[in-house]
């Protein structure tokens, strides 16, 4: 991991292997952003135009500012997030998700059974991801980038830096200690025993 310091002077050496090292050092934590943000509502394709435009910013940013002293993790997860709230905003127009209230398909109003059911969602969802962060870096974030973000194996291995077989072997073995994980905590396929 490279310091601020360190992607600076390479910058000021070589701003093109300065920007390479830039998008090498911060790619997985602008895509986790984007892909956050734009989850449910647009394609990975969506989420691809989301990094590149973002990273665009950023060197335009870092181009028009020199004298940059602020931390490049906070300017760059900024910009990342400004970047992907309005591709949030310029999809959700597109699909136009808008329902109205006399729409048969607006659904009756929420019973008590339906808050109880989501708030025992809510319980095992945050249960799972506290087994998945158990297994440590890079298991954890191999299993969340796989199955969160639905990505291959061969883009999560240019993110974490391991090899695409290393990354399918960490998957499998991360997998199966997920599962005893789970089973330790009282969880099933079906929620909690």
């Amino acid at each position: 991991m490279m310091t601020d310091k360190e992607l600076h002077r390479i910058m000021e050496q070589s701003p093109e292997e300065g920007r390479r090292a830039l998008f090498d050092e911060y790619c997985g934590y602008v895509y986790a952003i984007c892909a956050n943000k734009l989850k449910g509502c647009g394609t990975s394709e969506d989420t691809d135009e989301c990094l590149s435009d973002t990273f665009a910013a950023v060197f335009r940013y870092l181009d028009s500012h020199t004298g940059t002293d602020g931390e490049l993790k906070g300017i760059i997860g900024t910009i990342a997030k400004r970047t992907a709230i309005s591709y949030f905003r310029r999809l959700s127009v597109k699909s136009d998700t808008t329902v109205s209230i006399d729409s048969d398909s607006f659904g009756e109003l929420s019973s008590d059974a339906g808050v109880e059911e989501a708030a025992e969602k809510t319980v095992l969802r945050e249960a799972v991801f506290d087994c998945v962060k158990s297994l440590g870096e890079p298991d954890a974030t191999i299993i969340i980038y796989f199955y969160y973000y639905g990505m291959k194996t061969k883009q999560i291995a240019s993110l974490v830096g391991l090899s695409d077989t290393a990354v399918q072997k960490r998957l499998s073995r991360g997998r199966k200690k997920l599962m005893e994980l789970l089973s330790e905590a009282g969880i099933s396929e079906e929620g909690y025993k």
